[in-house]
């Protein structure tokens, strides 16, 4: 759960940091580039978890949907962070701009 942890965790913020002032929600999924390398990155997370002898080489076995709900859940915290961080770099709590 912590590989998974750490990948999804990556994901999130790969998102956030495509605008270092604007917010994550401003056009999400725009980037149509780094919507298909999640895609891909996540296939890949799917084989490792799931397929039997990549399970063995990798040290891993499959989760359940309660421990997805727990993964994303946690993984996601990151992003309201990163939000509050440009929030509050936009209002000028950090200094000035360039």
């Amino acid at each position: 759960m912590a590989f998974v942890s750490l990948v999804l965790i990556q994901f999130f913020k790969a998102y956030n940091f495509r605008s270092d002032r604007h917010s994550v929600l401003r056009k999400p999924f725009a980037n149509k580039w780094l919507n298909l390398a999640i895609v891909w990155e996540l296939l890949m997370l799917g084989l490792i978890l799931y397929v039997p002898f990549l399970q063995k080489a990798f040290g891993t076995f499959g989760l359940t949907m309660i421990d997805w709900l727990i993964i994303v859940v946690m993984a996601f915290t990151v992003s309201p962070v990163l939000e509050l961080t440009k929030w509050m770099e936009r209002r000028g709590w950090f200094g000035e701009l360039n």
